[in-house]
Formats: C-alpha cells, structure tokens, sequence
C-alpha cells in the first residue's frame, strides 16, 4: 500500500483512510494494512492480528486509527509498552 521507505509506515493508516472514502468498506480498509498486508508478506504466523502466540506489535489510538485528528495513546513492541501517552 505505500512505497516504503519512499512513503513512511505511519501512513499507512491515512492510505487505508482514503480506501475507505473512495468506497472500501471500512473493517476491509483496515485489513488491508493489517492482516493481508502480514499474510502478501508471508509473516502472518507472527503479526497482522491479535491473536495468543503472535507478536504483539501494537499501536493504541485515541480514537478511529482513520481519523486524522486523534493521537497515539501508546505502542507495543513484542507485548512490552515502548512509548506511552505521546
């Protein structure tokens, strides 16, 4: 979905956004930068959803990941909280 490192990871959540307004349903936006961006990568025994067992790489939002206005609350790294309350 982005041309990384030419577009930066954190916008993911913007691109997903626009999917979404251009149609995509929204829970399938999401997905998109998520689970079936893990399982195109062939990673998604380890990331792409919570689930017992996997990664957990997490990013905590104030409020919809889709609107822009909201904050980062905080971010997980393998289940241990690296940055809290931005």
């Amino acid at each position: 979905m982005t041309d990384h490192p030419v577009i930066p990871l954190q916008y993911l959540p913007i691109c997903a956004a626009l999917a979404s307004r251009e149609g995509m349903e929204e829970e399938e936006a999401l997905r998109s930068i998520t689970i079936n961006a893990a399982e195109a990568l062939n990673v998604a025994h380890r990331v792409g959803s919570i689930e017992p067992g996997k990664d957990a790489d997490i990013v905590v939002y104030s409020g919809h990941p889709f609107d822009l206005r909201n904050k980062v609350k905080f971010v997980m790294i393998n289940g241990e909280i690296v940055k809290n309350q931005f």
